[in-house]
């Protein structure tokens, strides 16, 4: 990617990650555009079991009390592209990126959304668009086994994506 390309918009990459995943597609994606990184932390960290995290995770969605997060989300006023990364947890959206969402207000700016995943989406598209406040939803990626299918084949899904990005 040249430097024309890279300075044409400018790119803040939000994410949160559990296990690295969802974080090291963001670092790919912040090298490829230039952009901006900011990261989704809570206050209360996620059991290590996984059984344990993913009970945690549906007793979350299933009452609303999503997990309280460290950081207010950013001014976004300034960007041109959002890209908000998040692992799928139930067939959506993790609580986490719902919690900021929730708290996060798009003003107009042109989002997209990024996951990782070891199964299926289900709808966690159709669940991002809805809960990102006045943005305009761009298509998202998403990135079966991201670890599994190599460095190579997730570099050539980031860069049809971000092209397919810069079109719209």
């Amino acid at each position: 990617m040249s430097n024309e390309t890279k300075d044409a918009n400018k790119v803040l990459v939000i994410y949160y990650s559990l296990t690295g995943n969802t974080k090291s597609i963001a670092e790919m994606i912040r090298k490829k555009t230039g952009g901006d990184v900011f990261e989704i932390e809570t206050v209360r960290t996620y059991p290590p079991e996984y059984s344990a995290t993913t009970e945690e995770a549906k007793r979350e969605l299933q009452t609303g009390d999503l997990p309280a997060l460290k950081k207010n989300p950013p001014d976004m006023s300034s960007y041109d592209l959002i890209l908000v990364g998040s692992p799928v947890w139930w067939y959506t959206v993790s609580t986490p990126v719902m919690s900021f969402l929730r708290q996060a207000d798009f003003a107009g700016r042109k989002a997209s959304a990024f996951c990782t995943h070891e199964g299926g989406i289900g709808k966690f598209f159709p669940h991002f668009k809805e809960q990102a406040k006045n943005a305009v939803v761009l298509e998202g990626l998403d990135l079966y086994k991201p670890r599994q299918a190599g460095e190579g084949e997730v570099y050539k899904a980031l860069d049809l994506w971000l092209s397919e990005l810069r079109e719209e």
